[in-house]
């Protein structure tokens, strides 16, 4: 299988309003985004361009004004098993978006991320990773914090920063402890790349 050259996947992690990496971002050719991402207000921060949509179609995805080329859309094994067919209908509800408009990941490509792990639930986040992984030759990730730095997003209003960091938890659904340490270790195996340490080897 012929392989895309390289990929930037940015997160939605609170950490990238430390970083002003426009201008490094938008050279890169492919460029991923995740779920709810936000562009407005924070171009200094991760750039203006956004060629792929991963997405995982679930109630918390709010449907995009702009929607980009590409959509990858990354549903869990066990949805995408009990919803069947109907999973179309609910992604045009939710998302507003026709069957035309997207890519939905095959139920075995999911089971087989799931197995990796060991777990039946990853985040959208870790899928798009994995799937980036097996379609392009060098994957450079951004902004994935798994809720260690912070419980919250980036984009996240201050009420609903301070009511995530002292009321709700997040990916409650998930082990992000171990998707956490199952990308720090493709990352230490050379087979990942985070954004800011290839800045750094620049300068």
């Amino acid at each position: 299988m012929k392989m895309n050259k390289e990929i930037l996947i940015i997160a939605n992690g609170n950490s990238i309003i430390n970083y002003k990496f426009s201008n490094f971002i938008n050279d890169f050719s492919t460029i991923g985004r995740i779920n709810n991402f936000q562009i407005k207000n924070y171009e200094k921060h991760i750039g203006t361009k956004t060629d792929i949509w991963f997405h995982g179609a679930n109630q918390g995805v709010k449907p995009r004004k702009n929607i980009p080329k590409n959509i990858i859309v990354l549903v869990p094994s066990k949805v995408l098993e009990k919803k069947k067919e109907h999973i179309y209908t609910i992604i045009k509800k939710r998302q507003n978006l026709d069957l035309n408009h997207y890519s939905l990941i095959d139920l075995n490509i999911i089971k087989k991320y799931e197995n990796l792990l060991s777990l039946e639930r990853l985040t959208t986040g870790t899928k798009a990773i994995l799937w980036a992984m097996e379609n392009y030759q060098k994957v450079i990730i951004h902004g994935f914090d798994f809720f260690t730095v912070s419980k919250n997003h980036y984009f996240d209003s201050k009420i609903k920063k301070w009511l995530y960091n002292n009321f709700y938890t997040l990916a409650k659904k998930h082990n992000v402890k171990k998707e956490m340490n199952y990308i720090n270790n493709q990352i230490y195996n050379k087979k990942l790349f985070l954004l800011k340490d290839l800045i750094d080897q620049k300068f």
